[in-house]
């Protein structure tokens, strides 16, 4: 069933339900998935619309903006790649120019909408304001320089440059920020995000039994050089499951595609496992993943994450 007329959805899927049909027994909106919870090991079988929302995830308070403009946005978007995803998943096949495209947007705009993502934004931010407060507070000098060019009165509370020091000295403030700036910074990451998939060489992985799986991060960046912090720019490759059919595999140089074994498919859904946040959607219950041994499973809860990365380290 859908929202009633006049009544405001609350519950905001980050990971859009038109991409979860993918990850079901059907292949539609309506159709039965696993959802398997690694940080709490749990499961349970549910549908695309009970499974990757959060409350209010996307509603923001704004004076005289609708409190779901972003929402809507999101909604709108889903309803124009929806026709496409179930084509591919029906035929079973690569995607041609335009629709690879439309995937590529989608993908980027995903990758900002989930839950880590704002962690991650914020983090970044907060780190280039702590460089930026700490030049400032150099000296009495150069405080009062910076105020004088933010238009704050020096005898602003909170503008004392003794206090504003020892505060930067003892770490004791930190950046927060309200919805709306994480969802301003969404799409302005995702602007940035699109060309950098464009320039990669994407070739589609077919699973012939449906055995890909999905998650509550489903666009997978693996390896970069060491010591490096792995961006799109950099990563050797990007994976992006479509759904238990499909996969995306973008490397920065071509590579041949490897044959889609179930040894294969397995290591791919460890990738997706190793990414994941919390969550994995798939339609078997039992999936199949890789083990730090490099041996085939299909028992999730053997998964170990931190072994698994102390081997592929």
């Amino acid at each position: 069933m859908g929202t009633p007329v006049g009544t405001e959805a609350r519950a905001h899927h980050f990971v859009p339900q038109c991409w979860l049909a993918g990850f079901t027994d059907s292949g539609e909106k309506d159709g039965r998935l696993w959802t398997t919870d690694l940080k709490r090991q749990k499961q349970w079988h549910g549908t695309p619309a009970n499974t990757g929302h959060r409350r209010d995830f996307y509603r923001i308070d704004v004076p005289g903006m609708d409190p779901t403009t972003f929402e809507k946005n999101y909604g709108d978007f889903e309803s124009a790649i929806a026709p496409m995803l179930k084509l591919l998943n029906e035929e079973k096949r690569e995607p041609g120019r335009e629709e690879l495209e439309g995937l590529l947007t989608f993908m980027a705009i995903q990758w900002t909408r989930i839950p880590t993502f704002r962690p991650t934004v914020l983090g970044i931010s907060d780190s280039f304001t702590r460089a930026e407060v700490g030049k400032s507070l150099a000296s009495p000098e150069s405080w009062q320089a910076a105020l004088t060019a933010a238009g704050i009165p020096t005898d602003s509370p909170g503008s004392e440059y003794e206090k504003m020091r020892e505060f930067q000295q003892a770490g004791e403030y930190k950046l927060t920020a309200e919805t709306e700036w994480y969802l301003i910074e969404a799409f302005k990451a995702a602007e940035v995000i699109v060309p950098l998939l464009r320039a990669r060489h994407w070739q589609t992985m077919i699973s012939p039994s449906g055995s890909f799986v999905g998650s509550d991060n489903p666009v997978i960046l693996d390896g970069s050089s060491k010591g490096e912090m792995v961006g799109f720019k950099n990563a050797e490759v990007v994976v992006y499951p479509i759904s238990r059919w499909l996969m995306l595999w973008g490397t920065k140089d071509f590579y041949q595609q490897p044959r889609m074994t179930r040894k294969n498919i397995a290591f791919l859904n460890t990738l997706t496992m190793v990414a994941a946040d919390e969550q994995i959607y798939s339609a078997a219950r039992n999936f199949c993943w890789m083990d730090e041994n490099r041996q085939y499973q299909t028992d999730w809860t053997l998964f170990d994450r931190e072994k698994i990365l102390s081997r592929t380290g």
